[in-house]
């Protein structure tokens, strides 16, 4: 089953619904995924550099209580799902342009959900700076891939152009918040949705043949 995933690397409902959909998934090991990572970019307005952490939430979520009553909530999720939120550790917001790029070099290598999980666990558990070329170069060399590519991804931007045109084409097939998610280009949802709703989603679409049409069905962008 092909599962389309939009999403950006500093949303944290991002990372909480990918790990949401990996225990679905390991509850249904009939079911053999394909998983396909599409660029977002939540804050495309913000400098390659970034911008501080505290300035940016501030400016964003307003109100302190409101922001740390949000971050206790994600905090409190995460325990379930072996993720370690740890929000002081990030200093700046970052741009996430060079990440996007990075995975599409991923992806020809196949290994892009690997990469995926790195990009989360660097920026919401270690607080690395996903704008910086050394923190994305020690992701890639950290899975394999060619030093030559790496360089050319991240020094000569070879999948820039590449990566736009993807934004472009999710923006045009209307997603607008993540992560949202596309099952077998049948069935789409949005949002970081619990385990028992994938798995009616995923039950639902095994027992429906493959050329029915679904309510709500949408291609992939």
């Amino acid at each position: 089953m092909r599962i389309d995933i939009v999403a950006d690397f500093v949303c944290p409902w991002c990372y909480v619904g990918r790990r949401r959909l990996a225990i679905a998934l390991a509850q249904r090991p009939a079911v053999q995924a394909e998983i396909h990572w599409h660029p977002f970019e939540l804050n495309p307005e913000i400098p390659p550099a970034g911008v501080p952490r505290e300035r940016w939430w501030q400016a964003r979520f307003g109100s302190s209580e409101r922001l740390a009553e949000m971050l206790g909530q994600l905090v409190a999720i995460g325990l379930d799902l072996d993720i370690d939120f740890d929000f002081t550790a990030i200093e700046m917001q970052p741009n996430t342009r060079l990440a996007h790029e990075l995975m599409h070099l991923a992806t020809r290598h196949g290994c892009a959900d690997d990469l995926a999980e790195a990009l989360f666990a660097a920026h919401f558990s270690r607080g690395q700076p996903l704008g910086h070329p050394e923190t994305l170069a020690g992701l890639a060399q950290d899975l394999g891939l060619p030093q030559d590519e790496i360089e050319s991804t991240l020094g000569g931007r070879h999948d820039a152009e590449t990566v736009s045109q993807h934004l472009q084409q999710v923006r045009e097939a209307g997603v607008t918040s993540v992560p949202t998610f596309i099952l077998d280009g049948r069935h789409a949802f949005s949002g970081a949705q619990e385990p028992p709703f994938l798995l009616q989603v995923l039950d639902r679409l095994a027992a429906i043949p493959a050329g029915a049409a679904e309510a709500g069905a949408t291609q992939p962008p």
